[in-house]
Order: C-alpha cells, then structure tokens, then sequence
C-alpha cells in the first residue's frame, strides 16, 4: 500500500510538470528580439530541463510501455527530418531548436499518461487539460481587453494579437485550446471540485468564441467549425439523429444535394470577404508548387521556406507567367500558408507522406466501442484539436507558432495513451528496444538544451540591443552587439541580414556582402537583394547591383523601391536611356497603397527624365540642341556639367 501511495504521488507530480509545459503561451520576454516567440521558447526550452527526467524515471518505472504504431509513425518522421537536414546544419536551425522538443516532449506526455492509465489514474488527465483551459482563458481576455485599447498590443497593424506577434498564431492556439475547454465543460458534476472544472470549462468557451471573431482570421474560423464539427460527433453523436430525421429516399437525396451547396456557399463567402488576401493564397501555392518540383523527393531542407519561396516567387513573375493582378497582390513571401505543401518543399514527398500517415493514423484508427466515457470525450477532444490545426494548417503556419505545435503533439500523445488501454501485444511489437531511440534522443536533447539556451539566450539579447542601437544611428556600436551574437546566430538568416545592413551603414560594404550571400541559405526577402544591390553599387561593381535590384523588384513586383533604385543605379553609370525607361515605367505604376513615399519617388523620377533629356538636348550638334536656347533663355539653360554632377 505504501508503495501504491508513493507512486500516486510521483504521478501527481509528473503531472503537474507535464502542466507547467502549457505556461509558455503567457510567457513574454521584452529583453530579446522578436519577445512574444523566444519568450515562449526559452521558457519551454528551460522546462524541458525539468520534464525530461520526470520522463525518463516515468520510463523506468513503466519500461514494458509498448511503442505503439502512432509513436513509431511520428519516430520516423523525425528520423527522416534530421537525415534530411538543411543547409548549414539543422541542429543550428532556431526552428528545429524547440521543434525537436515538440517530439520528444510527444513522447515524455506520452509516457506519463500511459503510466496514469495503466495504475488506473486517469482522473490526472484532466489536470494537463485545467492548465490549458486557464492559459487559454486568460489569452482570451487579454485579447478582448486588447481589443478596448486596455492592453498591450504586439503588433502595428491589428488590434488584437494576445501574447502573440499576429493575429493567425493567437487565433490558432484559441481555436486549437477548444475542444480541451469543451472536454472540462462536459466533466459530470459530483461535487464542489467538479464543479469547479466544468464552470472553468464554459468560461473558457465563452471567452474562446468571442475572442476569435475579433481577431478576424477566416483560418480561424474555418479551424473553430472544424473543431465543433467533430466534437459534436463525439459528443452528441450527430449521425444518430440524422438518420431520424433523413428517414426517406427523397430527404437523403435533397441532403446530397443542400449540403454540397451550403459548403460551396460558405467556401465562396470566405473567399469574398478578402478576395486580395485568398488570391494572394493561391499565388504563394503556386510558388511552392514550384519549389516541390525542382526538389520533389528529399525536399529543400527543414525550415527552407524562408529562403526558397521568394526567389520562387521572383522566377515566377520574371517567366511572365503571372495570371490577372497576381504582380499586385504579391508580398513578402515567408510561409506557404498551406502546411501540406511547406512540408513537401522542405522535406520533400517523403516527409509529406509520413506527416500524413501521421496524421491520418491519428484521426482515423478505430477504437473499441466499449471504450469508457472519459477515455470516448478525451480522444474527441484530441481529434478535434487535430483536426482544427489541420484545418488551419490548409491555409495559415500554425506549426510556426510553439504553443499551436504543443498542442498538437500533446493530442497525439492523449490519443497513443489511451490506445495502451486495449493494446495487444500479439499483435503489435512492443520489445523494450523500441523505446531506446526516444530514450536516447531526450538524453541528447537535454544535453544540448543545458548547453545552448544560456547561449541562445543571450545572443538574442544583444541582437535586441543590436537593433535598438541600429535604430538611433548608433552603427559601430550595433555591430558590436552584432558580432557579439554572430557566433551563435551564425545560421539565422534574418539576424545576419540585419547585421548586414547595419554593416552597410558603416560602409563596410565586403563584411556584409559576405554576410548576405551566406544568409540567402537560411532566408530570403525583397530587402536582401536591396541591402546587396547598395553594397555592389558603392564598391562600383554595377552588373552585380543591377542583378540583385531586378530580382528585389520581381520578388514583390507592385513596390516602387527596387525600381527606383535601378533607375539611380543606371543614371549613375552612365547608362541614361534605361534609367530613363525605368524611370518612365515608375510613373506609369499602378500604385496598391498611396503613400508620401512613393509621390516623392515619382517627382524625383519625373525630375530625372527632365534632366537626362536636357543633357541629351546639350549634347546634340550645334544647330540643334542651341536652337533650343535664345538669348532670352541663356540664364536659365541648364549647365551639363553641373547637371552631371548634381544627378551623381
């Protein structure tokens, strides 16, 4: 009995560290670059320190726990994205840095829960899914109180964001945290306790469905359907009445054909309310459908996106294969939005397939229906979360985002321990040997964890002070802070891009040439062939800066900076008949946003078509150009040398 009593225990501690894990949402770090993301994964980074070796005394404690189908699926997935790899290493990817804990943490969830299971504790289940819904619920009102300008807002362009940088990854973790608030609603009332969970419950679902709206993401939206959608059929079991009420041929056949149409009716409504935004969608498809097929099989690389998909975009728009006003709606490319097609980018047909073996496996492998009621509203639960991310997933980056990620690893994880309940072991492999690879790897995560997050951490703490140096003009003193952080930033494409910059600025035009080129490994935007084209343009090498403006200008077509730039570069070389014609297509631009900026590029453009005809008047045979000039006019002819001088 006394050995009973401690193991209950130690369960109800390993739970609640399992718990601690779904804090990282609130967790926001004002002292490092990019505070509402490194805030959450240092935070989770720090306590995987502490739920690994609860893991692993869970793990010795059950070493007969077989690894079941669902965790071998998701065990080969990330054999076959460390063997695919990326450029520069993926252990250096800041991406692969807390996703490589999102499965290692599958597999620690998975052990404690198994463990509960089997010692007949199944009760601390629910206290992994309090946690959710009390963080959910609090991000919930922090975003309404944002929404009445009573909170603290993360991003310039939205009202609402949470603790998160926009809108989609805030709309993603509510509508994800659902169905585990809905679980603690339906939680049977026996006493003060239970009631407690199942009022939290509804609160949280309350706040849930009145935060998501706000936030306006139609993935948002179409996910919550999906999520109420298949909890609805775990819960209230749909088909059931369905069947009452289609009870003739005539009805079933009036819902084949109402159904269909309600659905294109909806699909068609969400594509009109942002029409620009949905057709910016398929064109970035497009893009990453271009990607996959020079890369079919093995993919780009882990996290590749960032760096493949403009210049993607770019050869898109200069094959002249663009449709309609695609040239207008396109931005600045760092996401597939569509899950599914990132995935077949960065690690090819391969890993595509085995995330949707993965998945699939997860959402449809059968469970006996003597299954309890508890386990029965905990696996609806966990597809439900599933398939909301997935849905989600279609057109968003919900697996960018680390509480998203966290949730959908723990549903997984909900849905292989409750699997153990009628595991067969006739039937399934289950020999010890099969839990060494996971044992193993979260010795070398926590290993590599201990060593690099103090490292990480500081990094991006001088990258913070690095930016708000670069912004007062305080160069050298920014790249202090730059090359102080460069050793562990090395593979950070963007960082290296703004070291680069900041480079530039001190006109030290060979260091961030050197660290451009490296950073288009790792990440890729409009800015870096701009940063680039300055760099070759001041050190006179003008083929190369011309190279890297035309692609800045194919990489985002309606914007008017890279043209300008072009136009001044070829004026300066001496190349006046194609800065003329640049300039001349700048005027007659259509213009997507109308700004100060873009009316002063065009009276300077304007300005140097004027000047350059003048200087070609100037230069004609006499007879010609002097004609032009009476006595009259002589004072106010303009001086080609002066001219010369004042365009350089």
């Amino acid at each position: 009995m006394k050995s009973q009593t401690i193991r209950y225990y130690l369960n109800i501690v390993a739970v609640l560290i399992l718990s601690g894990t779904f804090v990282a949402p609130l967790i926001v770090d004002h002292d490092l670059q990019d505070p509402t993301r490194m805030g959450k994964i240092f935070f989770f980074a720090n306590w995987m320190l502490l739920l690994i070796p609860v893991g692993i005394i869970s793990w010795g404690l059950n070493r007969k726990q077989p690894l079941d189908k669902l965790s071998f699926f998701i065990l080969v997935l990330g054999i076959w994205i460390i063997v695919r790899g990326k450029t520069g290493g993926i252990w250096n990817d800041e991406k692969f840095f807390w996703y490589s804990g999102c499965f290692i943490f599958y597999f620690v969830a998975g052990t404690i829960l198994k463990g509960l299971i089997k010692k007949r504790e199944s009760q601390l289940m629910l206290i992994p899914v309090l946690i959710i819904s009390l963080v959910v619920l609090a991000e919930a009102i922090h975003g309404v109180l944002q929404l009445y300008g009573m909170s603290r807002i993360y991003h310039n362009l939205f009202k609402i964001t949470g603790t998160f940088f926009n809108p989609a990854p805030y709309a993603c973790f509510l509508m994800a945290s659902l169905p585990w608030a809905l679980l603690l609603s339906s939680v049977k009332q026996y006493n003060r306790i239970s009631n407690t969970i199942c009022w939290v419950g509804c609160l949280s679902v309350c706040m849930i469905l009145i935060a998501i709206p706000s936030t306006r993401s139609r993935a948002g939206f179409l996910g919550m359907g999906t999520v109420i959608l298949v909890w609805s059929f775990y819960r209230y079991h749909p088909l059931l009445y369905l069947k009452k009420v289609l009870n003739s041929p005539l009805k079933r056949k009036l819902a084949w054909l109402v159904i269909p149409l309600l659905v294109l009716a909806l699909g068609t409504g969400f594509f009109l309310v942002k029409k620009d935004s949905a057709s910016g969608r398929v064109l970035i498809w497009k893009v990453a459908l271009r990607t996959i097929m020079e890369q079919p099989l093995t993919g780009h690389g882990f996290n590749t996106a960032q760096a493949t998909l403009a210049p993607g975009q770019a050869a898109y728009f200069a094959a002249g294969k663009e449709n309609g006003n695609e040239r207008m709606l396109a931005g600045s490319v760092r996401w597939a939005f569509n899950e599914f097609l990132q995935t077949a980018s960065e690690t090819g047909l391969v890993g595509l397939f085995l995330f949707l073996l993965v998945t699939g496996y997860a959402l449809f492998y059968r469970f006996p229906s003597s299954m309890p009621r508890n386990y029965y509203l905990a696996i609806g639960a966990a597809r439900a979360s599933l398939a909301g991310i997935l849905v989600f997933g279609c057109f968003s980056y919900p697996f960018y985002s680390l509480p998203a990620t966290l949730l959908f690893f723990f549903s997984l994880a909900v849905l292989s321990a409750i699997r153990t309940i009628h595991f067969n072991a006739a039937k399934e492999a289950c020999h010890i040997t099969g839990q060494i690879p996971v044992f193993l790897a979260s010795l070398l995560l926590m290993i590599f964890y201990a060593e690099q997050v103090p490292k990480q951490r500081y990094a991006y703490w001088l990258w913070d002070e690095a930016d708000q140096l670069y912004q007062t003009g305080a160069y050298a003193e920014a790249n202090a802070s730059f090359a102080g952080a460069h050793p562990v930033l090395s593979h950070n494409g963007l960082f290296l891009q703004q070291y680069a910059k900041s480079l530039s600025m001190e006109e030290k035009y060979p260091e961030a040439i050197a660290l451009l080129n490296q950073s288009t490994g790792y990440y890729q935007d409009e800015f870096t062939g701009i940063i680039l084209g300055n760099c070759y343009q001041e050190l006179g090498e003008y083929d190369k800066a011309e190279k890297q403006y035309r692609l800045a200008a194919n990489m985002v077509p309606h914007k008017f900076y890279p043209l300008y730039l072009l136009a001044k570069l070829y004026n300066e070389s001496g190349e006046t008949e194609k800065a003329t014609e640049i300039a001349t297509e700048i005027l007659g631009k259509e213009v997507k946003v109308p700004s100060r900026a873009i009316e002063e590029i065009k009276a300077e453009m304007q300005q140097l078509i004027n000047n350059n005809a003048s200087l070609q008047n100037s230069n004609e045979p006499e007879g010609k150009g002097q004609e032009a000039c009476t006595r009259e006019q002589t004072a106010s002819c303009p001086d080609p040398s002066f001219t010369r001088k004042e365009v350089r």
